[in-house]
């Protein structure tokens, strides 16, 4: 079905950043677009593609709530027509997330290289709050927001509504295993993308087959501190409530330690700084 895209040499990507939201994907496109063997996705940083189910949205009209979408494979290959680099990405944190993402990507990209970064769910969870509260999106407590989350169950509430499910890392990661073999995943912690930038880096690059390389320009972007530059201080997560969204994470945290190579059962036990950010 697809053959016709390797005989006309069209050009597709060869690795997604798939996720997780609030993981530092933003700033990841970012230095990856600044290697001289790379080329990501433009003018559209998180085209979605592989998340398209209906006509799109045209990039003038869209909003916050009705995000754009490139929905042709024409569209698409229009990302990386100018691309002359070996290596080409696109960066969309909803492919994680969404089970049926990983089978489309395998059909249309059979050899694409996946990278996740993963980053403690709560701490995610609280992030991706801040980032909707900041911007005027989100009007009920964080506390709300995961009561009704809890309450409605999985596909419950409408895309945008809920924080603690985007989370649930190893059932994510289980469907990319299906279609893809280990080699082709790389799993990164986003503590020690955190504390480590550039070391990081190279590991990704070393994954990608590209040449080592420090991206001349490191800061961090799309924090959801950002989004209270104008309005004053974040709400902070209580520690109370830390622990109990951790303990949703249990069983899930417990089955990700299986599949990745850093400590992630660190993340039941919120600490002080966990709780204040």
């Amino acid at each position: 079905m697809w053959e016709f895209l390797k005989k006309g040499g069209m050009k597709l990507p060869n690795f997604l950043i798939v996720g997780a939201n609030k993981a530092g994907t933003t700033s990841l496109a970012y230095y990856c677009g600044q290697h001289p063997d790379i080329f990501m996705s433009a003018p559209i940083k998180e085209p979605m593609f592989f998340t398209s189910t209906k006509q799109g949205v045209p990039i003038s009209q869209a909003t916050l709530d009705n995000p754009y979408f490139c929905f042709t494979l024409q569209d698409y290959m229009d990302l990386f027509a100018k691309a002359d680099e070996p290596l080409r990405g696109e960066a969309s944190t909803a492919y994680l997330a969404n089970p049926s993402c990983a089978l489309w990507i395998k059909k249309v990209i059979p050899d694409a290289r996946i990278i996740a970064i993963l980053r403690n769910p709560v701490e995610r969870a609280f992030s991706n709050y801040k980032m909707y509260h900041g911007n005027g999106v989100e009007k009920r407590t964080f506390p709300e927001a995961v009561a009704q989350e809890i309450e409605a169950g999985p596909g419950g509430l409408p895309h945008g509504q809920h924080y603690l499910s985007l989370g649930l890392y190893a059932s994510q990661l289980r469907v990319f295993k299906r279609y893809f073999p280990d080699e082709r995943i790389f799993i990164g912690d986003f503590g020690r993308y955190n504390e480590d930038t550039a070391g990081f880096l190279q590991d990704i690059f070393r994954f990608l087959g590209a040449r080592e390389f420090v991206p001349p320009d490191l800061r961090r972007l799309n924090t959801s501190a950002g989004h209270y530059h104008k309005k004053g201080q974040a709400p902070l997560l209580d520690r109370d409530l830390a622990a109990r969204i951790a303990g949703y994470f249990e069983k899930d945290v417990t089955e990700l330690q299986t599949m990745v190579g850093f400590d992630v059962m660190k993340w039941l036990e919120p600490s002080g700084e966990t709780a204040a950010k």
